[in-house]
């Protein structure tokens, strides 16, 4: 097996999320669990030290190399969101951080399933131009609830409202994960889309990519309570997005939320 990234082989185990996390955990074995999609798709749910969900899909000079270096220019803008709730602005540039390391993350959380939807050029593109894929959306939010530290979940969408001539059955989709207060939503369609979102959610999620023209206050007002309300709002907010093509947008008008 090569690289995912750069086609180079041998490869090693590489972790889905980083582990200067494991520094917010409390002490002892912690309850972990672990979606998948596609053949063969179940649930895990399991006792471990640390975040020690793997994929051996990765070589290690990009496991050392640029993986790393993304880490470390990533965890100073992470950190006082994962720790804190203080009412802050979050800068342009610090929402691309965000933005970029939360689409890598999505990207290990996708090789680790059965039956992995993104293409090739887009993970190597991430490796060679740190660039996000066309088409990716990336929400904000947040919850009052630090514990469970780290939770996550991927799921697989059959973009059917959307079909086009070249792509009768697009599929993408989308990975949800809180880690301490933080939460963060990214999306990944297959196709050209405008997303619109219900109007009920405008005042938990913030898009911050595509790039926004402003600061954004953080943290919303509206919040997820706890662990538990967190993924059933992740749910709720995934089965309320509205997808147009764009000729269908221009047709009605419509925007982007």
């Amino acid at each position: 097996m090569s690289c995912v990234f750069c086609g180079s082989s041998p490869v090693t185990k590489e972790h889905v999320f980083p582990q200067w996390l494991n520094q917010y955990l409390p002490p002892g074995r912690q309850q972990t669990e672990q979606a998948r999609y596609g053949a063969g798709a179940y649930d895990v749910t399991r006792q471990s030290m640390g975040l020690d969900f793997t994929v051996k899909k990765v070589c290690a000079p990009c496991n050392n190399g640029w993986m790393s270096k993304l880490e470390t220019s990533s965890k100073d803008v992470l950190e006082p969101l994962i720790i804190r709730q203080d009412l802050d602005l979050v800068s342009l540039q610090q929402q691309r951080q965000i933005a970029l390391w939360a689409t890598k993350t999505a990207m290990m959380a996708d090789q680790v399933q059965q039956e992995p939807l993104l293409p090739s050029h887009q993970l190597r593109r991430m490796r060679t131009h740190q660039a996000i894929p066309r088409g990716t959306r990336v929400w904000l939010g947040s919850c009052p609830a630090r514990n469970p530290t780290v939770t996550s979940h991927t799921v697989r969408i059959d973009l059917t409202g959307v079909s086009t001539p070249d792509s009768p059955q697009p599929v993408g989709f989308f990975c949800p994960m809180k880690i301490g207060h933080l939460c963060i939503y990214v999306y990944f369609p297959a196709v050209d889309v405008v997303i619109q979102h219900a109007p009920e959610f405008r005042l938990s999620v913030a898009r911050i990519w595509p790039r926004r023209s402003s600061e954004l206050p953080f943290p919303p007002p509206v919040q997820p309570r706890n662990g538990e309300a967190f993924e059933a709002f992740a749910d709720a907010f995934r089965q309320s997005l509205y997808l147009y093509t764009p000729e269908q947008a221009a047709e009605h008008g419509l925007k982007e939320s």
